[in-house]
């Protein structure tokens, strides 16, 4: 089978069977038409003719990006999966996706706010509808693609809850806290306005909008997130995942329950959730060093 006829089997594989987010559909096919194309470029165009050696000397080309650990694990679960995919199906013979050693993981710095640089960020917003998509962030600990997909039907006002749509099309609720509820109330007041324009209206029923009335995207939302971090933390890069990093880390440190904070994630795995455990041993070894007083 060719390359290109293989490749979309398997993205619609990934849509309709693994119900994998758009996101990461989207990662898996950049990955793959790279190395694919990589191949076709020293003659092959068949998935049977791929050999385990075409993927050691892909992996060895690939050290030319300096690419993060992270990326590289992603980009290897990326030729893994497919590998697998084209085996299982009868496509490729030769077991290569049981050859290939993945990177270690290493360990990842999480940056995330204290309480007194939240509520700095939090008073320095002055615009409704960016007030409130900081706010439900914080509140929430929504995954800045899950924020970005919220409907007005997903919102319960009177209950303080809204439903988000996460990782493989997965649902849960996750709720508002007082301050969150106030800046979405005013925001939504105002919502209106985004969907006039000289064109007339415009029907959208995504919360979060950008001036010509239509779905505010991912890559918008990190701009504003971004513009109002400046400068509210020396030597921190505040991101949208570093205030879900900030709402974990703080509702550990008030005494939530690592399972509650996992749900609330939408996290698979606890073990994923735990980092946040670790997290807080530092920064009470560092406290304690800090300020008590035969410590130093």
């Amino acid at each position: 089978m060719e390359f290109e006829k293989g490749l979309k089997k398997y993205i619609a594989f990934l849509k309709y069977q693994k119900n994998l987010s758009p996101n990461t559909i989207d990662s898996y096919n950049r990955d793959l038409k790279h190395f694919l194309g990589h191949l076709k470029k020293r003659g092959k165009e068949e998935l049977e003719e791929i050999e385990s050696s075409d993927l050691r000397k892909y992996i060895k080309f690939l050290d030319n990006f300096k690419y993060c650990n992270s990326t590289l694990i992603r980009k290897y679960s990326s030729y893994v999966n497919f590998l697998k995919f084209i085996e299982k199906n009868g496509y490729n013979n030769k077991n290569i996706s049981q050859h290939i050693l993945r990177p270690k993981k290493s360990q990842r710095f999480f940056s995330f706010l204290s309480l007194d640089e939240t509520a700095r960020l939090m008073d320095s917003i002055k615009d409704e509808r960016d007030s409130a998509i900081i706010e439900l962030m914080y509140s929430t600990g929504a995954r800045i693609s899950e924020l970005a997909e919220i409907k007005m039907e997903d919102i319960d006002l009177e209950n303080r809850q809204i439903k988000v749509t996460g990782k493989g099309n997965k649902q849960r609720m996750v709720f508002i806290n007082n301050s969150a509820s106030d800046a979405l109330e005013r925001y939504i007041s105002l919502r209106k306005d985004y969907l006039y324009s000289d064109r007339g209206y415009k029907k959208c029923r995504y919360l979060f909008l950008n001036k010509k009335g239509g779905k505010l995207s991912t890559r918008s939302i990190s701009s504003i997130v971004k513009k109002y971090a400046v400068g509210l933390s020396a030597g921190k890069k505040i991101t949208p995942h570093s205030i879900r990093h900030s709402f974990a880390s703080h509702m550990l440190q008030q005494g939530a329950n690592i399972r509650e904070i996992q749900e609330l994630l939408g996290h698979e795995n606890i073990s994923t959730t735990q980092i946040y455990t670790h997290l807080n041993i530092k920064k009470i070894k560092h406290d304690y060093n800090k300020y008590h007083p035969r410590a130093k």
